[in-house]
C-alpha cells in the first residue's frame, strides 16, 4: 500500500474534521442561518483556515451530500452484488441503509429538511452531479427487481418501477423519522417497510412458499 505523504494525511484529517462539525453545526441551525465562523470556532481553526479547504457555506454543504450519497451508494451496491435471493437482499440492503442513515442523523435532518430550500440555488454542475449518483443507484436496484421479475419472485411490474417505489417508501419513513416529535430507531420501521414493499409486489404463490 502506497504511504501517504504527511502533509496530505494533516490536510484530509483536517478537512474531514471540518466537515464533521459543519454537519453538526448545519444540524443545530439549518443551513441558512449557519456561518463558516461559527463552523471555524466549533473546529478551533482559523476563518481563513476554514476558506482553504473550502471556499465557501455552500462548497461544505455540498461536499456533505456528496460524500454521504457515495458512501451509501458504495454499501447498496456491496449488498445488491451478492448472490443470494432477491427477498434477501432488498431486505439487507434496507437495513444496511437504515443504520447508516440513524448513524448520520444529523446530515439528514439538514438534508430533508432544507432540501426544497435548495431547489433553486443549488448550481446546475452540482445538481447534475447528484442526479447522476440517483440514477446508478436507480438503475443497480433496477437490475435486482428486473431479476426478481424474471425469476418469478416478483409480480411481472416494470423493474424501474419497482425501484423507485421501494425509494420513495424508503425516503417517506425516513422523513416521518426525521420529523416526529418523539424519537425513535429508524431500523425499527424496516420490517414495516418490507411488508408494505414485497406484500405489494412479490408473486403470491413465492409468497406462499418462502413462508
Amino acid at each position: 500500500m502506497e504511504k501517504i505523504p504527511r502533509k496530505k494525511k494533516e490536510y484530509l484529517t483536517h478537512r474531514q474534521e471540518i466537515l464533521k462539525v459543519a454537519e453538526r453545526v448545519f444540524a443545530a441551525k439549518g443551513f441558512f442561518l449557519s456561518t463558516m465562523h461559527e463552523i471555524a470556532r466549533e473546529a478551533e481553526f482559523g476563518t481563513g483556515t476554514i476558506y482553504k479547504y473550502f471556499p465557501a457555506k455552500e462548497d461544505l454543504y455540498f461536499t456533505l451530500i456528496d460524500e454521504k450519497m457515495v458512501e451509501i451508494n458504495r454499501l447498496a451496491k456491496a449488498v445488491l452484488s451478492e448472490r443470494s435471493p432477491i427477498q434477501q437482499r432488498i431486505e439487507k440492503m434496507l437495513r444496511v441503509q437504515l443504520e447508516y442513515i440513524e448513524k448520520n442523523t444529523d446530515f439528514f435532518r439538514i438534508y430533508l429538511s432544507e432540501r426544497n430550500r435548495f431547489e433553486w440555488t443549488i448550481e446546475d454542475a452540482f445538481r447534475k452531479k447528484c442526479h447522476k449518483k440517483m440514477i446508478s443507484y436507480i438503475q443497480l436496484l433496477t437490475k435486482v427487481m428486473k431479476q426478481g421479475v424474471k425469476e418469478g419472485a416478483l409480480k411481472p411490474l416494470n423493474p424501474m418501477d419497482l425501484a423507485y417505489a421501494l425509494v420513495g417508501i424508503i425516503n417517506s419513513f425516513v422523513f416521518e423519522w426525521i420529523m416526529s416529535p418523539k424519537p425513535f430507531p429508524i431500523i425499527s420501521k424496516a420490517e414495516t417497510i418490507l411488508e408494505i414493499f414485497l406484500g405489494g409486489v412479490q408473486q403470491i404463490e413465492r409468497r406462499k412458499i418462502d413462508r
